[in-house]
């Protein structure tokens, strides 16, 4: 995980949040802290200039990336995180008990010590001995652990985390993690839950503000730093994106004041599309055709599915986050333009003819 201080901009707040938990951990506590935000807002960007900080301040830093490919390996997040820094000196002075529920989790730990995993698998008593490990890990200089996408992380790595933010280790370790908004909800609601405790931050990364994200657009007219600016939403990738690409790929024609969307972000947003459930697919699908923002008859109308039906699938489609209620009960709108033109092209050229009649 590297810094990306040069891109990091419109994000004064967000850091003084970064320092006062560096601050409360230079003081010898124990702190987590948590962001979240849609995909491409900066969360890991975030976590990078935090790495920097740290690494300024002396911190040992360690760095985890849960995976989706990985969902199914239990304690994945934990073995990218810790097992490559694993060594004798690292686990001195960790009971036997401790050390055989750690080599549950992390293969080394029974490598190098020598003692065998336990013979069943008890998360919270592994949470306890990973607790243990970055308590010891912490113990000559303060410990930043930086855990990035943890909303695909895999059950048993979020109990784990889960009890960690319950219970902190002792000593100055900082766990930070970062999780796209909605797609993690049981560590969000622990993480609200340190927060009332008053042992973490939460930070809810929202779009930059348009003076901000000028400083992303050198070289562009004021007319089309505009128009790039609301294309974007404000979310930094899709921007610095839409710029690389000139605003304009060629594809086919979108609805009216639909955009292009550069294949990169495309890709990115066709992960999200795909993880919606069939009938909530071809629910946004329609919205996308209906107009933004969109009235649900209308959207179901267009995919052909009972009202009923539809305004089920809908609340699945709201969850991803892909569409957001307005001030209208009866319409909803699509996170952002650039969305709404990724789920359309994810519908083929039935779409394309529906937007024609």
């Amino acid at each position: 995980m590297t810094s990306a201080t040069a891109l990091l901009v419109g994000r004064d707040a967000e850091l003084r949040v970064l320092d006062r938990a560096l601050d409360a951990v230079d003081g010898g506590a124990s702190r987590a802290l948590g962001i979240t935000g849609e995909p491409g807002i900066g969360k890991s960007r975030l976590l990078g200039e935090l790495a920097a900080r740290a690494a300024g301040r002396g911190h040992a830093v360690l760095a985890g990336r849960a995976a989706e490919l990985e969902r199914d390996v239990p304690f994945a997040l934990w073995v990218d995180a810790l097992d490559g820094h694993l060594d004798k000196r690292a686990v001195q002075g960790l009971a036997d008990d401790e050390l055989a529920d750690l080599a549950v989790a992390l293969p080394a730990a029974a490598r190098i010590t020598g003692v065998a995993p336990a013979a069943s698998i008890e998360r919270h008593r592994v949470a306890r001995a990973v607790r243990a490990l970055l308590a010891r890990l912490a113990s000559a200089r303060p410990l930043t652990l930086l855990l990035d996408d943890v909303h695909w992380t895999d059950p048993a790595s979020a109990d784990v985390l889960a009890l960690i933010l319950h219970r902190p280790p002792d000593g100055a370790v900082l766990v930070a993690l970062a999780a796209r908004t909605g797609r993690a909800p049981a560590l969000e609601a622990r993480l609200q839950a340190a927060v009332r405790q008053r042992l973490a931050d939460a930070l809810d990364v929202g779009p930059l503000a348009r003076d901000a994200a000028d400083a992303l657009m050198p070289g562009v007219g004021s007319t089309a730093r505009a128009r790039l600016y609301d294309e974007s939403g404000g979310n930094p990738f899709y921007l610095e994106e839409l710029v690389r690409a000139g605003a304009r790929t060629p594809g086919t024609t979108p609805p009216a004041g639909v955009p292009a969307v550069p294949r990169s972000v495309l890709a990115a947003l066709a992960d999200e599309i795909a993880g919606l459930a069939p009938q909530a697919r071809l629910v946004a699908q329609g919205g996308a055709v209906a107009g933004d923002p969109f009235d649900p008859a209308v959207a179901a109308a267009a995919a052909g599915l009972d009202d009923g039906v539809a305004l089920e699938a809908l609340d699945a489609v709201l969850a991803a986050d892909l569409v957001r209620p307005t001030a209208d009960p009866r319409r909803f709108r699509f996170r952002h333009p650039l969305v709404r033109r990724a789920v359309y092209e994810s519908g083929g050229g039935r779409w394309r003819r529906a937007a024609r009649r």
